[in-house]
This record gives C-alpha cells, structure tokens and sequence, in this order.
C-alpha cells in the first residue's frame, strides 16, 4: 500500500508507529473514496440501476386490420406456347408436334383486381394468343375435308383467348391480429414493422371463379390444295385455392419496400361433353415504391372444349414478366 503523498519521508522517520485503530480508520478512508460511485438510477423504473435508452416498440397501424380499398393493374408480357391434342371429324393430332405450332409467342395478359378489407378480393383476367407454322407433315390423317400425307406441305394457324372473374376469400392468417375473417383481433406485437405494418403476412385463400376460352385452329395441306378449320367457346364455373406470403422490406433492403410470392390454382366444368378447364399462377412479384412495382412468374391455361365434331384438349403455357401499378 502507497501512503499519501502529503506524508513525505521525513514524517515518516520521525513519526511515532501507527495503532492498530489507527490503520483501520485509515483503510476505511481509503475504501471509501476509491469505491466507484453507484450508476444513476433510471428515470422510468427507480429500482433500476441500467444506464441504456430503452428500445421504443413499434405500434401496430390499424388499416392492417380495418383494410383499405385498393386497386391494382397487372399487364404482363407472357412468353407462351400451346401443347394440345385437336381433331376435326377424324385423327386426332398433336397442335404442337405433328402440326408444328411449338413456337414461343409474345402473348398480352392483363390483370384488373380490387380488395377491400383485409379478407376480400375480386379480379378480372383476360390474355390472347396466336401462332401459325409452316412444316412437313410427319403423320397421314384427316383433319375435316384434309386428309395429309406424310411429306405434304403444311400451313397451319392456332389462336385462343381467354378471360374471367375471380372472388377470393382469405381464410386463414397465421401472423395477424385477426387470422380469420370470424376471429378476434389481438395485435401481434411481435409481427409489427417499423411502418406499424406487418413484419410477414401469410395468407391461405379460396376462391370462385368464372371463365371464358376460345379457340380456332386451322389446318391447310398446300400440296394437296385442301384446308379445314374449326372455331369454339365456352363459358365455365370453377373453384380454387391459393398461398400467399408477404415480406416488408422498409428500411432494410434499398430500393425495394416489399417482396410477394403467390401460387394459385383452380379447376372447374360446365359440364357438357367433359369441358373442364384448370388454371395455374405462381410468381414473385417486388414494390419499389407503394404505387410501382413487377412481377414474374409462370402462368398455365389448360381446358377442353368439344362441340361434337372438334376436339381441342390442352392449354397455353409460359413464363411471364410484367409490372404492377396500385391506386
């Protein structure tokens, strides 16, 4: 132990030898002033003894139960191509393989939806898309008043549309205040972002549906000089499913406040010589503002239609990239 420096040598020499009362005084002293010096109690919590600002909780908005009205436009750029069997009073024939209709086609497809609440939707669908070819023809047979042979020359053309209507139901929200449309509201504090928003929303949906496909496909044997076509519609009810899941990126990744990805199927008949059609979306789609964002994805048409003497069974299929405007 250093004594203090206003006890200089001489003093020491020279002064009488300390008590033992004398020493414990002198310790006590010593304990007393180097002891560090308690940390100041919290403003909020006397007992208290931390020092660090308190993390504030993010408060939950409350359109994310209520809902808003929103509206949304999807053109896309679908990059499709039709695999099909057809027949016309005679063989039946693969679209894309013996009549050679296998292209990719730049094919427009628009998406109109409104939903209010946090449960509800509604969208309207539409696409067309055309192809033709020419080929040799691999396989005899008649199509109509065509009856080709293997090596005639080809000219052939496929065309179909398709639109319909939607109504979704959300069922299920695991990560939300309310998780069903029948179910109470109790704020998810630890799914809350720093917008008041949900940190991840997943969403289990059911759906009506009501759809309208047309289709034409002509066949023409140049070298026999014959040609034969056929044209048909139907309108058709159906039932599906699908799978949402939402990310907020606010303030996390740059450029980018939110990630979507959907999978969506539905199936239906009108019930009439077996036409069916079935329908799958599956895409990722990014906001980069809360007005602007895009989308990509895969997209299937697929249905029946027959009208006693034309088959087409098979469906328009591809990839798609497009961009979605919200109001």
């Amino acid at each position: 132990m250093i004594v203090s420096a206003a006890v200089n040598a001489e003093s020491l020499l020279t002064a009488e030898p300390l008590s033992a009362a004398d020493l414990r005084v002198f310790y006590e002293n010593q304990d007393a002033t180097s002891a560090p010096a308690a940390p100041p109690k919290s403003a909020t919590d006397p007992t208290s003894t931390s020092t660090s600002t308190p993390i504030p909780t993010p408060t939950a908005n409350a359109s994310r139960t209520a809902g808003d009205f929103l509206l949304t436009f999807s053109p896309a750029l679908w990059m499709a191509r039709v695999r099909a069997n057809s027949s016309l009073n005679g063989a039946t024939f693969t679209v894309d393989d013996d009549l050679g209709l296998n292209g990719y086609e730049p094919t427009l497809n628009g998406e109109l939806s409104a939903s209010w609440g946090v449960f509800y939707k509604v969208m309207a669908t539409g696409w067309f898309f055309s192809t033709d070819a020419t080929t040799t023809a691999t396989t005899a047979g008649s199509f109509g008043s065509v009856n080709m042979l293997v090596g005639d020359q080809l000219s052939n053309s496929f065309s179909a549309a398709g639109a319909g209507c939607e109504f979704d139901v959300t069922l299920w929200q695991p990560f939300a205040d309310q998780q069903t449309p029948w179910g109470q509201t109790i704020v998810n504090a630890r799914n809350t972002a720093t917008d008041g928003g949900y940190k991840a929303d997943l969403r289990f949906k059911a759906l009506g549906a009501v759809r309208w496909y047309s289709a034409s496909l002509s066949v023409s044997d140049q070298t026999a000089g014959t040609n034969d076509s056929w044209s048909m519609d139907a309108v058709m009810p159906g039932i599906g499913a699908g799978i949402e899941l939402d990310f907020n990126l606010k303030g996390r990744i740059p450029w980018v406040q939110s990630i979507n990805m959907e999978a969506t199927g539905g199936t239906g008949s009108n019930f009439t010589n077996g036409q069916y059609f079935t329908f799958v979306r599956a895409g990722v789609s990014a906001m980069f503002t809360p007005h602007c964002g895009v989308q990509f994805g895969y997209r299937l048409e697929d249905f029946k239609l027959d009208n006693n003497s034309a088959i087409f069974d098979g469906g328009v299929q591809g990839l798609f990239l497009g961009i979605n405007v919200k109001f």
